[in-house]
């Protein structure tokens, strides 16, 4: 028979446990015992605790409601008391502790309790990321659900209003064909709606590549300034050199412009100030979990987007909602900005954090993946004088003397002699004398006398390796679809600035380099 262990073995056990806090308590309440995983655990000592009650160790709503009073009366009653609840700290700060209070009898009399605390905040923190992701990926599928399904109704009723005002237009009614004309515009306005909730759902279509968050914070804050109360102060704190990130260039812009826009409309109609910072951070696991608790984020190397204001602040209530679509504290407003902002984080790979208290205004932080550092982000004119510039013979080919113009003086900034031609036509002959000269034809599609396809197949039969770089108003595919089996070195989609022509020329000559 194996005895009970002794006074001794209970002490040990009692000063030793390291990951409960035990708490001895007589009849009434009162601390007799405080072991030193408690001290640890809650910050006092065991002088401070033992001759005092129990409740001091609750939040004060909890004290208010008498729920130490009722715990200690459950366990009279019952044997046991168990829950899981706040706790309070010396300092004030507070824990998620899980607690089981015993009640302790001797030959049937109650003579105290020990109660059991072990602290479970970062175990919640977990449960309730968890929760939060699965609401939101729950959403999302919701959104891009019904986004699909509106789309083809859209479509179909976008495309009879547009016939039906080609057919009123030969009749002369004027007001049905205005009333059609409004009807459209609200057909649009429900198409953008849609764009909007596949963008939370994150099945926006995306054209990816490497972003500058600086120049877009730039336009962002010089739009939003046209727009919202002249009171209202907009800073930016942009470094000199960051490294970009692997995005939809348009729908960074929108994140960017939700988000400002959301800090500068809370300021209201008083005096206030939204701050947008962007910094270059490497980050740790630990770093993430704290804040970024939800989002799928590994340690590594982030752009950081954080847009501060010092409005009235969120409530907890409606800091669980903000990301909600169609969730809106303001009168007037279709509550997707943020959902979209939250949308667009998460499809490229980042994530949003919060910080938001009443009368302390609201901070919120975008995480997005950065791309390596080794090369610095190169400006518009660090592009033109850096791996598009070159020389020798350019052909550039357009029937349109404007654009002839703009390739001409681009081209040559870059360092090359332009030869221009006004058709297909002329720039055979000039080809047929100078062909063995040329470095790269820049060409037109859609061109009298000779087409830009007809001219490229020519070309390429007498010049297999001279790069061909495409110049079209049409779609990148529609482009290269009329132009069959030729082999191009690019397409430079019009209308283009000076800066996407360069980036273009770049491309095509490092094409035809490998």
């Amino acid at each position: 028979m194996t005895s009970a262990p002794t006074p001794d073995l209970l002490e040990l056990f009692f000063e030793t446990t390291e990951d409960y806090g035990i708490i001895l308590l007589d009849a009434d309440g009162m601390v007799r015992r405080w072991n030193p995983a408690a001290e640890r655990l809650f910050g006092f000592q065991a002088r401070d605790m033992e001759g005092t009650h129990g409740r001091e160790i609750f939040v004060e709503p909890d004290r208010r409601a008498g729920v130490p009073e009722v715990e200690l009366r459950t366990a009279a009653a019952l044997g046991r008391a168990e829950d899981e609840r706040w706790h309070l700290r010396r300092d004030g700060s507070r824990f998620w502790a899980f607690g089981i209070m015993v009640a302790l009898r001797r030959q049937g009399d109650l003579i105290g309790f020990a109660k059991v605390v072990r602290d479970v905040t970062e175990r919640r923190r977990l449960e309730e990321a968890m929760r939060e992701s699965q609401k939101l990926e729950s959403i999302g599928v919701l959104a891009a659900g019904v986004a699909h399904d509106f789309n083809n109704v859209l479509t179909a009723v976008i495309g009879n209003l547009s016939l039906a005002r080609q057919a009123l237009t030969h009749r002369g009614d004027e007001r049905i064909a205005e009333l059609l004309e409004e009807a459209a515009h609200a057909s649009q306005r429900a198409a953008e709606l849609v764009r909007q909730l596949l963008t939370y759902a994150g099945k926006g279509r995306r054209v990816v590549k490497p972003v500058d968050v600086r120049r877009i914070v730039r336009d962002v804050l010089t739009i939003v300034r046209t727009s919202v109360s002249p009171r209202v102060v907009l800073r930016a704190d942009l470094p000199e050199r960051c490294p970009t990130v692997q995005a939809d260039g348009g729908q960074i812009r929108q994140l960017v412009f939700n988000l400002v826009l959301n800090a500068a409309e809370a300021i209201e109609d008083r005096p206030g100030e939204v701050d947008v910072r962007v910094r270059a951070r490497d980050l740790t696991e630990a770093e993430l979990g704290a804040s970024y608790h939800g989002f799928a984020l590994v340690p590594g190397r982030y752009l950081e987007l954080r847009v501060r204001d010092n409005a009235r602040g969120m409530d907890p209530e409606t800091l669980r909602q903000i990301f909600d679509p169609f969730f809106t504290t303001k009168f007037l407003g279709r509550g997707l900005g943020l959902a979209a902002a939250l949308g667009i984080a998460r499809s490229h790979g980042g994530g949003i954090a919060v910080e938001s208290a009443p009368g302390s205004g609201s901070t919120f932080t975008v995480l997005l993946p950065a791309e390596p550092a080794e090369e610095p982000v190169l400006t518009a004119a660090e592009a033109v004088a850096g791996a598009a510039r070159g020389e020798g013979l350019v052909l550039v080919v357009d029937d349109e003397p404007g654009i002839r113009g703009l390739v001409q003086r681009t081209m040559e900034s870059l360092g090359y002699t332009v030869i221009l031609a006004e058709h297909g036509g002329q720039a055979i002959e000039i080809a047929d004398r100078i062909g063995d000269e040329l470095v790269i034809v820049v060409l037109d599609l859609v061109m009298p006398v000779l087409d830009g396809g007809t001219t490229a197949v020519w070309l390429q039969a007498r010049w297999p390796e001279l790069p061909i770089l495409v110049m079209s108003g049409l779609a990148d595919d529609d482009a290269l679809r009329s132009l069959g089996q030729v082999r191009i070195a690019g397409v430079v989609p019009k209308p283009f600035s000076p800066e996407q022509l360069a980036q273009s020329v770049a491309v095509a000559l490092r094409r035809s380099a490998t």
